[in-house]
């Protein structure tokens, strides 16, 4: 099958005719356009190219398609790239590209799919929100990107591009929607001439939405505004300066108990039926007891500042990107059955130099990167039989170096090297509370209370991690529309820590890619045809679940407590195909697809899970006993093997399906109807691998129905989103208190509105 895909990747690449041109003004990446389908400038590469042109597996989706598609939030784009999968869990994000990613969901945790604000990567799994209004596109990179993007770009990387100020220009728009579900969502964006060589670009966004969910949860709340400020001195130095601000409120994200209890009205965590449902699954306490209710909540602000300074020395562009991010959160979710509780506070700085030049037949980039975060956490999670309270203090700085390279063999054909060096420090000094709750009694006032056996470790971490990854290409221009490219790179995700005494961090994941790729337009540039055939070896991955750490040591042995750890756990095979075409026929249709195959399996993984109640875990793989003890007496722990099995979140197709026309009249503007469609085979979404947390195969489908004014600058838009009403799963887990309980959360149903933008 491998050798398969890879010959039908060669049996498309075939010469095609002239590229088209491509600009750049004033050091910004801008989408050009000439007859027939537009180009898009992207810099995924550290440098400013056609994306047809870039020999990498890159997607890219323009600002006005995210504001036509409704997009405000990171968990949104699953509906437009296929390869990705974006869940919410609780107020952090969740980002798997093709099967590759983390179930992160607690402070130790870190993306294996870097997330880039303008260049500066965000660190944080909450770090997302807040940032999707004034864009000028979302680029996503597809596989390890460890020579320029290094640490945790172990899936790949997601760039988002704000708008930048323009100079010598006064404009402006302003967004405005209403829905169902009393959706309010509105953005703006000002750009004012400060003379010449100064401009400032202010731009905000607000958003407002009642919950999807009957008990109010999964309900949207953000006000976030941005400003800018770009000049150039004229002799080859220019600098832009950005500061933005978010609040992310409401009561958060929600879930529901599996089976579905009443799929027409997505029954919410608090929900009366949800909680006797979730009270009669057994075991049940002496005393039922449910530990959801309707008072999660999010309270989380997010600040950023950051300068870009270009400086042309002539032989070269010198590029330094300071920047700094706090995040400040403080939320309460019941999502998956239990309470979590969090407050977390922290701050990353970073400084990115590079230096990037062509030289006759050479083209190339040096860079030096320095990055420090400072994460403040208190963390609670109760869980009815048992519960966890983790303070923490962590602290990593990272040191990387690095040099990619593109030489010109010929006129046609290139080759390509890259290295880096990546040095991290990771520390922690944490306070962890075990709270096996034993029992219950009865005061005198006749409440039932539970009695608490709290154990408490203070785990200490000092551990440093060190990692060259490479990459090594060649690409060749099959004609003057076509490139023909492959690559073998690689890249890592630094090792994680955790609260347990002994040893409390995993050791780094690898990744190492092949792949084969062609970009081709045809038919004077009204066909595009791309295809990727790639093979993935993924080695010591790590998985984040309930499992068991040491907690203390007695003279009869180690007492074993469960924590949400983070251990490597085998390894895997990903091997696919993409394909994406573009048809415009004539200058009012456009149809596009984009097909994704992947093959995902699982060549060895194997884990412990902890038990509280002695049960053997309900998890479709392979449960063995061990003889290792537990916190409380009922307390087991068990061995788990579950290769063979597919990677979580990596559905075997996702076909996405798009057509637009539009309809001129003539001196009256333009009637634009649009309508596209995902479907996706079914997947898994925990490493449970169970029934009840599987999403099954689902079409969903938009569409939308614009008018234009003559001048463009007025749009009026009627939208119905995921039109079937599919209920599709976002996410899942188990109740660690009732073994066998599953609590799955949802994407949006069925919405619609209306939305107008002016523009000056």
């Amino acid at each position: 099958m491998k050798v398969a895909l890879l010959a039908t990747a060669a049996a498309i690449l075939i010469p095609v005719t002239p590229a088209l041109a491509q600009e750049q003004a004033n050091g910004e990446a801008v989408q050009t356009e000439t007859s027939g389908i537009a180009d898009i400038i992207v810099t995924a590469q550290r440098r400013s190219e056609n994306l047809q042109k870039a020999a990498i597996a890159v997607s890219a989706v323009a600002g006005d398609t995210l504001v036509q598609q409704s997009i405000t939030q990171a968990n949104d784009l699953t509906r437009v790239v296929p390869a990705l999968q974006v869940a919410p869990a609780a107020s952090f994000t969740q980002i798997y590209l093709r099967g590759v990613g983390t179930f992160g969901a607690n402070a130790f945790a870190e993306q294996g799919v870097a997330f880039n604000l303008d260049g500066v990567y965000l660190s944080r799994p909450a770090a997302p929100a807040g940032l999707f209004y004034d864009l000028e596109r979302v680029e996503v990179l597809k596989g390890p990107q460890g020579t320029l993007y290094g640490r945790n770009a172990t899936g790949g990387a997601v760039n988002v591009i704000t708008a930048k100020p323009k100079l010598g220009e006064a404009s402006g728009y302003i967004n405005a929607e209403y829905g169902n579900y009393d959706a309010i969502k509105g953005s703006a964006a000002l750009n004012l001439p400060l003379g010449e060589k100064l401009a400032l670009r202010v731009a905000g966004q607000y958003v407002k939405r009642d919950g999807y969910y009957s008990d109010g949860y999964d309900d949207e709340d953000t006000q976030a505004v941005r400003a800018q400020l770009r000049g150039e001195t004229g002799t080859g130095l220019d600098a832009t300066l950005s500061v933005d601000y978010a609040h992310v409120g409401g009561m958060g994200s929600g879930g529901t108990i599996m089976p579905l209890l009443d799929g027409k009205h997505r029954l919410g965590p608090s929900d009366p039926r949800v909680i006797a449902a979730y009270v009669a699954r057994s075991p049940t306490p002496p005393v039922p007891q449910a530990i959801a209710s309707d008072d999660g909540y999010q309270d989380n602000d997010f600040f950023g500042a950051a300068l870009t300074l270009n400086a042309d020395l002539g032989f070269a562009t010198l590029t330094v990107i300071p920047a700094y991010r706090k995040t400040d959160l403080d939320f309460r979710s019941y999502a998956s059955s239990f309470m979590i509780d969090v407050q977390e506070k922290s701050s990353q700085m970073s400084l990115e130099t590079r230096l990037g030049g062509h030289s006759g037949p050479l083209e190339w980039v040096l860079g030096g990167y320095y990055f420090a975060e400072d994460v403040s956490a208190r963390q609670l999670f109760d869980q009815a039989s048992n519960g966890t309270r983790i303070n923490s203090e962590l602290d990593t700085e990272s040191l990387a170096a690095f040099g990619q390279a593109t030489f010109s063999v010929t006129d046609r054909f290139r080759l390509t090297g890259g290295l880096r060096y990546t040095t991290d420090a990771k520390r922690q000094a944490t306070e962890a509370h075990t709270l096996p709750f034993v029992g219950f009694v009865n005061p005198a006032q006749g409440n039932f209370t539970r009695i608490i056996l709290d154990i408490v470790s203070y785990p200490h971490t000092d551990v440093d991690f060190n990692k060259v990854t490479w990459k090594a290409g060649v690409e060749y221009d099959a004609g003057p529309r076509s490139l023909l490219y492959a690559s073998v790179a690689t890249g890592f995700k630094s090792g994680a820590l955790f609260a347990a005494t002994g040893r409390n961090y995993s050791a780094p994941e690898n990744m190492t890619a092949y792949t084969i790729g062609s970009k081709n337009r045809f038919f004077d540039n009204k066909v595009q045809l791309n295809a990727e055939a790639f093979l993935w070896k993924y080695k010591d991955q790590q998985i984040s679940h309930l499992g068991p750490v040491q907690i203390a040591s007695t003279p009869a042995g180690a007492i074993y407590g469960p924590v949400f750890t983070t251990e490597n756990a085998g390894k895997s095979t990903i091997y696919g195909l993409e394909l994406e075409a573009l048809f415009q026929p004539t200058s009012n249709d456009q149809f596009s697809a984009n097909i994704q195959y992947l093959h995902s399996k699982y060549d060895e993984l194997t884990y412990q899970a902890y038990s509280t109640t002695g049960t053997a875990p309900v998890i479709g793989c392979a449960v063995t006993p061990t003889s290792q003890t537990g916190a409380s007496p009922a307390a087991r722990i068990y061995d788990v093997d579950c290769s063979g099995r597919p990677l979580v979140n990596a559905p075997r197709w996702v076909f996405n399906l798009g057509y637009e026309h539009s309809f001129q009249l003539g001196d009256h503007g333009k009637l634009i109807a649009a309508a596209d469609t995902r479907i996706e085979t079914s997947r898994y979404l925990s490493l449970d691998f169970l029934e009840l947390g599987r999403q099954g195969s689902y079409m969903m489908s938009n569409a939308r129905l614009t008018y234009e004014s003559p001048s463009g600058n007025f749009s009026l838009t009627g939208f119905i989103n995921n039109i079937e009403n599919e209920l599709v799963f976002a996410n899942s887990l188990q109740s660690p208190a009732k073994p066998g309980v599953i609590y799955n959360q949802l994407r949006p149903p069925r919405t619609y509105g209306v939305r107008a933008g002016f523009r000056f």
